[in-house]
């Protein structure tokens, strides 16, 4: 488990690591498939830069799931799961946890809601659960990271051990999600 007594540089290093890619995408949030949506968090939506009002409102999503610590809130209305968890070399957060919010994405999805699921840059952490939530809807691993490639952008999942997680423990975890009752709770 990360230590999580860390310095604020520590702390603002491992909410956004610097992997050397400049950002491509002219969009902030990118349609996966129907009604899903993968993307960022805007910088004037950044909690600790300025007072911030709702930037995500009911006319843009019906439910959110928000990966990003320091992004404001989604607006009156709009269903939001938040999960806060750093973009770095380990997969450390709570399995049932993660499992509730890829079953929220995914229900809600599935009933024809529109679904954004957001981290910072719209890449690792939005790219772990949106990818989870396609594996859920019967895609492999591998076509579930093409498909964020192709749609969000080529630096999507660039952290190679979100990679290696999701191929690794990926499949396992979405099996479990569905024989795990505990898991499956949303």
């Amino acid at each position: 488990m990360t230590d999580h007594l860390l310095t604020p540089e520590a702390l603002a290093d491992l909410a956004r690591p610097d992997y050397g890619f400049e950002d491509d995408h002219d969009s902030l949030w990118s349609e996966l498939a129907p009604g899903l949506w993968m993307g960022g968090t805007a910088d004037k939506d950044d909690i600790r830069f300025e007072a911030c009002m709702p930037s995500i409102t009911p006319a843009h999503f019906d439910t959110v799931i928000t990966l990003y610590a320091w992004a404001g809130p989604v607006d009156w209305y709009v269903k939001e799961i938040r999960l806060g968890f750093f973009d770095h070399s380990e997969v450390d957060l709570d399995l049932h946890d993660l499992a509730q919010a890829v079953r929220a994405a995914h229900q809600d999805w599935i009933r024809g809601k529109r679904v954004l699921i957001r981290c910072q840059a719209g890449w690792n952490r939005s790219g772990l659960v949106s990818a989870l939530v396609l594996m859920l809807s019967g895609e492999s691993v591998d076509d579930a990271i093409d498909l964020l490639r192709e749609n969000r952008s080529p630096y999507a999942l660039c952290n190679p051990d979100f990679v290696d997680w999701l191929h690794a423990e990926g499949p396992g975890f979405i099996t479990r999600m569905s024989d795990q009752p505990s898991l499956m709770a949303a």
